[in-house]
């Protein structure tokens, strides 16, 4: 049951992954504004390897909201906080794998416009996504979420 008070979750305005796809998309239209190739040959072997870690870890981290019955989209609220499997290592794996993934299909698309977005990725995932969850999950959860915020890393 949700409590009517936590029925917008953290307040999250934006999805992430269309956040994401924004970029890619301003990337590559820079890209066919002033085109910034990457040698070819090395750029697909690095395409393929970032892009299926980025869907390991994406794939990972909804099967584990899925056993947690708990909404993976930050606009929801959330019923738990995950702390096995990768949320050992991350508390935000699947924002780590879209910014795995940004440079994954940079190197896809042959373009350096496309993998320089992930760094506004980062600056936006955190000042749009990031701090709303981690205040909402620090009022909702209190200690727990502190000590897990206190013992994982917010990327990696």
């Amino acid at each position: 049951m949700i409590d009517q008070a936590d029925k917008n979750g953290p307040g999250v305005k934006f999805p992430p992954p269309l956040i994401t796809l924004a970029l890619i998309f301003i990337g590559w239209l820079l890209d066919q504004l002033l085109a910034l190739p990457i040698a070819q040959q090395t750029a697909v072997a690095g395409a393929i390897l970032l892009l299926a870690s980025a869907a390991i870890i994406a794939g990972i981290t909804a099967f584990q909201f899925f056993q947690a019955k708990t909404h993976i989209e930050p606009w929801k609220p959330t019923s738990t906080i995950i702390t096995r499997g990768v949320y050992r290592y991350s508390r935000n794996p699947i924002y780590l794998a879209f910014c795995i993934a940004t440079p994954g299909a940079g190197m896809l698309l042959n373009s350096w416009w496309v993998i320089a977005m992930v760094l506004p990725l980062i600056y936006l995932l955190q000042r749009l996504v990031i701090s709303r969850e981690e205040k909402y999950l620090e009022q909702k959860f209190g200690q727990e979420y502190l000590a897990y915020r206190d013992s994982v890393r917010r990327w990696i």
